[in-house]
This record gives structure tokens, C-alpha cells and sequence, in this order.
């Protein structure tokens, strides 16, 4: 069946739509995270760049109001030390272009095309493939019937982005060079107050081979819905997941025990409060089978935000707590280790990405500034424990980063983030941070033990000026 709408798709190669990409309007492959497309940070004013430096976007203008041409261009630099928790350290430079076009014809007919190329250069120790390269590849492409913000509902057929709520259990881990995008079928459902979304779909392997082929028989399906004035200022998401999968290698949820048959049962909710307060939560429960061992899994997260919006620099302080359930006993027949599924975890658990919503237990503070209408700043201290000792460290890809060593202590260590951005205008940005994880005594014991350290800095251009992803402030509600 995806075959059939991915051929279907390929004749309209550079035809495009903004379709749903989740409940909550998500119109495009690089739009922001935690905000709505089309939502400008900042109005323009004089001290925007000048219009030169857009030509695309002079180019749509004189362009039939049917047809839209976009992309991204994205750089960054990077240098971590003490990779893998040992003396290791690199350089490298990740670079990522996307271009993309959208052909509607009729306000209920759309058709989307984008590719995306993503490399690494100057690497030493960094493998040069997924999640830091992978070239010139199909990212989306789709038709879509119906109009996702009128009528009663669209359907969508094709490869596209998936982004649903905050993002911890579908997101397209934009952070990541390559990233993360499906081939789906769905269907949405939608009024003023509410919007469902059922879809079936599979992921889509970060390498380049032909159209990158999904594993057969791994796949997701899924009904999301958002409600909105269920409670007073809040969105309520309840939604169900159906996840299979083989055994194989290639899947890190399966680590070879078994065939995956596994349902989430999950709910979203958050909102504002007087006195400037806002808050966000997620909680997810997991039952079905891993080979012969039954799951039953969880995860929840919790966290309480004030604004001070008459100070200098309106500071945000945040307070988080994050649980995901681990196996205790790893060779019994009940399998307690929570599967994150396809989440984006950049910030949600650092930004040093060491981490991952699996056998974890995290506690985090952290204070977001705005000194002037374009700088964004966030500092965040957060501690890590292992949920048990008797299952492994998981990686923020939810692949074993350090396999489990029984009777060590669970404290895997705390970690500091520095993050500064500066938006010039609705089409550029710059922004610099620095991430370290100091080792805590899970891993002076299970490793080298060397602390892991994350300098960055990084550059956007968006040639039709809209739709960036700004990493400063993801969680906080709309």
C-alpha cells in the first residue's frame, strides 16, 4: 500500500502542500517546533535584513498564488570531547540544505515535493552517516485532498513529516542533521475545537538507498486527537499507538528478543494559570509482547513554568521532571523497559543528547530569557539516575549507550547548558551554546568516566523568510 502512494506521490515530484504534519497545523518540514507555522516571532521592522538577501521569496510574489517555491538552508559546527566517555574528542562542520515546492491547484487539492541533502565535513571519530549525513534524498512528498484548516476534514497520501503534540513520542528530531520523516496515510478530522488524526505509517531509514525503503514490517499506527476548552485554557491530547515490529538488528527497541507488538496509551495536557504560570505534562503506558515477554512499561513527565513579564528581560523559570520505566530483570518474561518510540529529545533531556526516555529518571531547572526582541537565552542545570541498575543507559536515539552494570550506582550524572539565539528579521538566525555532562558515578564505574562536553554554534537561512526551529524555548505552551 505505500508503495502504490509513494509511486503516486513521485509523479508529482515537485508539487507540494503544507499538510497537516500534526494535530496542532503543523504546515511544513521546517517549521518551528513548539510554535505554529506562519506565527512570526518578531514583526518585521527596519532592522530586518534587506530584501536582497531573499530572492526566492521576490521570486514567489511574481509567481502564480498556486504555486510556492521554500527551503533551508542550515550550518553548524560542533565539537565534542570526551565522546563515548573516554579521551576522545572532534570537530566537524554539519551542513543541510532543503528545497521544496507547493502546487495547489484547487483550495481542496495540494501537492507537496521536498528534498534534502545533509553532510558532514572534517570529521575525525564521527562516523559520516545517520544521523549526520545522508545525501540527496526524497524528505517529503504528497498529495493531499481536503483543507486542513477548513471544512470537516482532509486525507493525506505520501511521505511526510509526522509532529504531534511536544513531541516526546512522534517528532522529526529536527535538531538532527538528517531527521526523521514517514511514509503515512491518514486521515484528519477537524472543527473549531478539536482535531483527530488516525494514520498509518513507517519510518524512514536516515541512509541513502534508492528512495530509502522502509523496514518491512515495522510500522506505526495511530489515532491523535487534540481538544481544546475541556479545560479552561489547557489542550487535552489523548491518543493511541499500535507499534510492530520484527526482530532485527536494526531496531534498537527489539535488541533481538522478538517480534514487537506493542500499544501506547498516552495523554497530553497542558495550559496556562494566573499569575503568568503555565504548565505542561505527559504520561504514556505500554502492554503487548516482545518476543515471549509480556510489556508493561510507562513514562510520565511533568513541569511548572512562571513568567516574570515586568522584569528587564521577562526571565521564564522552569521546573521538570522526567520518568521512563527500565527492566529489572532483564532475563524474566516481563519486559518493563519504555519504548520512546520516535520522539525529538534535543533539549527535552539536554542539549548535550546523551540521554534518551528509556530507564531514566530526570529532574531539571531551568531559567529562558529575552533581553531584547530578537535574543533568546536559556540556561538549564539538570541531574540524571537510571530508573534500575539492571537495565543499560540508553542514547537519545534509544540505542544502548552503555550497557547496564548491576549494583552501580544509579546516578549517571548532571549536566549544565548554555544556549544563546539571535533571529535577524523572519529569515535568518544564529545561535551558540555549550552542553557538558559532568560523569556521575554510573558512569566512572560502567565507562572511562570522562566528563562530555558539547560546543556549538550554528546558522539558518530560510529562503522564503518563515518557518524556523528555535531550540531555546520548545516546551512551553502556545
Amino acid at each position: 500500500m505505500m508503495k502504490t502512494y509513494l509511486a503516486l506521490v513521485l509523479v508529482f515530484l515537485f508539487g507540494v502542500t503544507a499538510g497537516p504534519g500534526r494535530v496542532k497545523a503543523q504546515e511544513a518540514s521546517d517549521s518551528t517546533v513548539g510554535r505554529e507555522l506562519g506565527a512570526s516571532p518578531n514583526p518585521a521592522d527596519a532592522h530586518d535584513p534587506p530584501d536582497w538577501l531573499f530572492p526566492i521569496a521576490k521570486l514567489n510574489q511574481s509567481l502564480p498564488s498556486w504555486i510556492h517555491i521554500g527551503g533551508q538552508y542550515r550550518n553548524r559546527l560542533e565539537a565534542p570531547s570526551g565522546i563515548g566517555y573516554t579521551g576522545s574528542s572532534d570537530f566537524y562542520m554539519l551542513q543541510r540544505l532543503r528545497l521544496n515546492v507547493t502546487i495547489q491547484p484547487k483550495p481542496w487539492l495540494r501537492f507537496r515535493g521536498a528534498l534534502q541533502d545533509a553532510r558532514i565535513f572534517f570529521n575525525h571519530h564521527t562516523p559520516s552517516g545517520n544521523p549526520f549525513q545522508d545525501t540527496w534524498t526524497l524528505w517529503e512528498g504528497y498529495v493531499q485532498v481536503g483543507n486542513s484548516t477548513k471544512g470537516w476534514g482532509d486525507v493525506l497520501a505520501g511521505r511526510q513529516v509526522l509532529l504531534f503534540g511536544a513531541e516526546r513520542v512522534i517528532g522529526p528530531s529536527n535538531w538532527l542533521n538528517v531527521g526523521r520523516t514517514f511514509n503515512v496515510a491518514r486521515v484528519d478530522l477537524h472543527r473549531s475545537n478539536y482535531k483527530v488524526s488516525m494514520f498509518a505509517s513507517s519510518v524512514v531509514p536516515g541512509d541513502n538507498n534508492d528512495l530509502h525503503n522502509a523496514l518491512p514490517g515495522n510500522n506505526l499506527y495511530g489515532v491523535y486527537a487534540s481538544l481544546e476548552n475541556i479545560v479552561p485554557k489547557a489542550t487535552f491530547e489523548p491518543y493511541v499507538l499500535w507499534r510492530l515490529a520484527p526482530s532485527s538488528s536494526l531496531l534498537s527497541e527489539t535488541l533481538a528478543r522478538g517480534h514487537l507488538n506493542e500499544v501506547t496509551l498516552g495523554l497530553h495536557w497542558n495550559g496556562t494559570l494566573p499569575a503568568d504560570l503555565d504548565y505542561d505534562s505527559e504520561f504514556d503506558w505500554q502492554t503487548g509482547s516482545l518476543g515471549s515477554s509480556t510489556i508493561n512499561a510507562w513514562a510520565g513527565y511533568a513541569g511548572v513554568g512562571k513568567t516574570f513579564p515586568q522584569a528587564a528581560v521577562k526571565p521564564r523559570v522552569l521546573i521538570e521532571g522526567n520518568y521512563a520505566s527500565g527492566t529489572k530483570n532483564p532475563a524474566g518474561h516481563q519486559w518493563n523497559t519504555f519504548d520512546q518510540l520516535y520522539p525529538s529529545n534535543h533539549d527535552k533531556y539536554g542539549f548535550a543528547d546523551q540521554v534518551g526516555r528509556r530507564n531514566l529518571v530526570q529532574f531539571r531547572v531551568s531559567v529562558e530569557e529575552q533581553p531584547t526582541a530578537r535574543w533568546k537565552l536559556k540556561q538549564a542545570f539538570e541531574g540524571y539516575w537510571l530508573a534500575t541498575s539492571h537495565d543499560n543507559l540508553y542514547g537519545s536515539s534509544g540505542a544502548i549507550a552503555v550497557p547496564a552494570h548491576p549494583g552501580a550506582s544509579p546516578h549517571i550524572g548532571n549536566e549544565l547548558d548554555l544556549v544563546a539565539e539571535y533571529q535577524w528579521g523572519q529569515g535568518l538566525n544564529f545561535g551558540f551554546g555549550y552542553a557538558r555532562l559532568f560523569a556521575g558515578s554510573f558512569l566512572k564505574t560502567a565507562t572511562p568516566g570522562h566528563d562530555f562536553s558539547f560546543p556549538y554554534a550554528y546558522f539558518q537561512y530560510n529562503f522564503s523568510k518563515s518557518g524556523f526551529h528555535f531550540p531555546v524555548t520548545p516546551n512551553k505552551p502556545n
